[in-house]
């Protein structure tokens, strides 16, 4: 299925994270946000992948592993070089809890 998002590569310290940017209603279901961050590691070649979402002040919050998430909160996640992203991503996962499609799109 044909996904569009919002994605920036992070990098320090030569290493890379991918951020994407994500519906808060996202981070509702911990096991539906892992199956996006499967999802899209093909596309960012086995990049680590943190979902990030703001809140109703504009507030970034993040998703993914610990260490990323603490990194990526001591950044202006602003100043990122964010780009719109087309890709084929599977998100109908029948393992998915909620059995409802999942919509990442901003």
């Amino acid at each position: 299925m044909k996904t569009q998002f919002e994605g920036a590569i992070i990098e320090e310290q030569g290493k890379k994270i991918a951020v994407v940017s994500v519906q808060a209603r996202v981070f509702q279901n911990a096991m539906d946000a892992n199956i996006i961050i499967k999802a899209l590691l093909p596309l960012y070649k086995g990049m680590p992948v943190v979902l990030v979402t703001k809140n109703n002040e504009g507030v970034p919050a993040y998703y993914g592993r610990a260490d990323l998430v603490l990194f990526l909160e001591t950044i202006n996640i602003e100043e990122a070089s964010w780009s719109q992203v087309s890709a084929d991503i599977d998100l109908n996962n029948g393992a998915c809890p909620s059995n409802q499609k999942m919509d990442i799109d901003d």
